[in-house]
């Protein structure tokens, strides 16, 4: 088992619709995970519409009985969804009410034994990092972990030191990279210059084929071919090359970010 982490700095920048779209879009059976504290996502956007049937209790159900019953390996299949219309992708939902989020972290090591003991490819959406509920059990069993954010001053400036606290956190025993969602005024050879960090892919600022991820829209017909797509599977092949193997030299390429921006975010880190 691969277990790959998504995760964001702070700031909405798409960590769950990146996730959701990047299973959609692997090559193979996989499960995504949303253990992010703060709530779900899917369940009310992507599947809205497209449940027919009971959705069980997901993560907090696990967690539940995780707490009342033996400690030995959790009951993972029994907490799965399939994703209507998507064979190949599983689902464990997360919480709907954060005020749940608390009993989580017990959770976290024995979830990620499990996650990492399951044959197969983990999504896991950990959301916004840095927190004292930041689930670092799952962060230090990734084989890669992706921060999603957006080329934007105050995006790159709260990342720095949350990517070194990850540093801190996975030493080089765990790949790090960044996914920039192009809405922005700098290039991905500015962020990582910035930032010290590889970027794997760029995705389009894609508003309508987006919706259709976050919120259920009813997709455009060159939906399953659209760049947002085609994004997702180049992410996708990244992470699984990148895995175990992140480069240690950044290729410098482009022009700096001005001096003023420069000097504002290495102020934080």
């Amino acid at each position: 088992m691969a277990l790959h982490c998504l995760v964001s700095a702070g700031g909405s920048p798409g960590v769950t619709t990146t996730a959701l779209g990047l299973a959609m879009t692997w090559p193979s059976e996989v499960l995504l995970t949303e253990c992010d504290p703060l709530g779900r996502r899917v369940l009310p956007g992507f599947m809205a519409d497209k449940v027919r049937g009971p959705v069980g209790p997901g993560l907090l159900g696990l967690a539940m009985a995780a707490e009342s019953g033996p400690h030995g390996r959790l009951p993972l299949e029994d907490y799965l969804v399939s994703i209507p219309g998507e064979g190949s992708v599983e689902l464990l939902h997360g919480v709907r009410d954060p005020r749940h989020g608390v009993r989580l972290g017990a959770l976290w090591g024995r979830l990620a034994e499990a996650l990492t003991s399951r044959p197969g490819h983990v999504i896991a959406d950990l959301g916004r990092i840095g927190g004292r509920d930041t689930p670092d059990a799952l962060l230090r069993a990734a084989g890669t972990v992706v921060m999603v954010l957006k080329p934007t001053l105050t995006q790159v400036d709260v990342a720095g030191p949350r990517l070194d606290a990850l540093r801190d956190l996975l030493g080089d025993r765990t790949a790090v990279g960044l996914c920039l969602i192009t809405e922005g005024p700098y290039s991905a050879a500015e962020v990582e210059r910035v930032l010290g960090t590889p970027v794997l892919a760029e995705l389009p600022c894609s508003p309508a084929d987006a919706r259709v991820l976050s919120e259920g829209a009813r997709p455009r017909r060159t939906f399953k071919t659209s760049l947002l797509l085609r994004s997702f599977k180049c992410l996708g092949r990244r992470i699984r090359a990148t895995a175990g193997s992140l480069p240690t030299d950044i290729e410098d390429q482009g022009r700096d970010i001005p001096a003023a921006v420069g000097a504002s975010v290495g102020g934080v880190r």
